[in-house]
């Protein structure tokens, strides 16, 4: 087994041992907040999957960027979140409904926008993806949709030992992921300063801010709910973007995996704050909460 076999693995299953902790926490019984208000939903994913996609587009087209960078980038922008984000969601002050509907509903809504990105990408790029639908469902299936599903059976069938199940499951993937990470950037990071140049850099920067902007101001009046749109906009599944971009470029492989890598080092460098900046301003809130004479200045 090579050594990026080993890497990528090591990637999944940390992915897969945190969606089952999402999974175990969260109750089937509770309403999804996305089901009950579908004005809330459309706008998020008129955020995710019709303006990031656009403007990503446009961005492509503008700059001179590195054969398979372009691709990798739409890839990025039509992909669901990356699973951990849900404990950002939740950090940002979204209740549960919300991080959960999201997090299920952008992910089944991005099987349908994945076919109108690679209609997109042979019309502008006049290449012609010999795409696998089923390879793309897979990995959807295996990170996402089964660890979900035995969290959510965990959780109702075993409520006495979901919660210890949940903060191992979320600690061991936590752990797997970060030794993943650090692995990939050190087998592979000699690719990132290849892609760099041609405003790959530029791009990405562009298109993680256009994210959190465009999510910040569709995502509704509650402050949690606008937070977590906004991270999730930004935050992407790499490996879904690899996927979906080496199907269209397969001898650039290079240069799409050192964009999607920086994607993923730049996204975190530029949410980190975002989501800082909004943590305070909920601790403020909830201070004025409590004393309403701070929100008029009084002693």
């Amino acid at each position: 087994m090579s050594m990026d076999t080993v890497i990528k693995l090591v990637l999944v299953v940390g992915i897969v041992l945190i969606v089952f902790a999402i999974g175990v926490r969260a109750r089937i019984e509770n309403p999804l907040l996305l089901v009950r208000r579908p004005a809330l939903a459309l706008r998020a994913m008129v955020a995710m999957f019709v303006l990031l996609p656009l403007f990503a587009l446009m961005v492509t087209r503008l700059l001179p960027l590195q054969q398979g960078v372009g691709a990798a980038l739409l890839g990025v922008a039509v992909s669901p979140m990356l699973p951990p984000w849900a404990k950002t969601g939740s950090k940002v002050g979204a209740k549960d409904d919300y991080v959960f509907g999201l997090q299920v509903i952008a992910t089944a809504f991005s099987i349908f926008v994945v076919p109108v990105m690679l209609w997109l990408v042979e019309l502008i790029f006049h290449v012609r993806a010999t795409f696998n639908p089923f390879a793309f469902s897979m990995i959807l299936l295996i990170t996402v949709g089964l660890p979900l599903a035995l969290g959510l059976a965990t959780g109702r069938y075993r409520p006495g030992s979901a919660p210890r199940l949940a903060d191992l499951a979320e600690r061991g993937g936590n752990v797997l992921l970060v030794l993943g990470v650090i692995a990939l950037l050190v087998a592979s990071g000699s690719v990132i300063p290849a892609v760099i140049g041609q405003g790959t850099l530029v791009a990405i920067l562009a298109i993680t801010g256009f994210g959190l902007l465009v999510g910040h101001l569709l995502g509704g009046p509650d402050p949690g709910n606008r937070g977590a749109l906004a991270t999730a906009t930004a935050s992407r599944h790499p490996g879904i973007a690899l996927l979906l971009a080496s199907e269209v470029f397969p001898d650039s492989e290079r240069a799409i995996l050192g964009t999607v890598l920086l994607y993923l080092i730049a996204s975190i460098a530029i949410t980190v704050p975002y989501q800082r900046w909004r943590m305070k301003v909920l601790a403020l809130a909830d201070v004025a909460a409590v004393d309403p004479r701070r929100r008029h200045g009084g002693p």
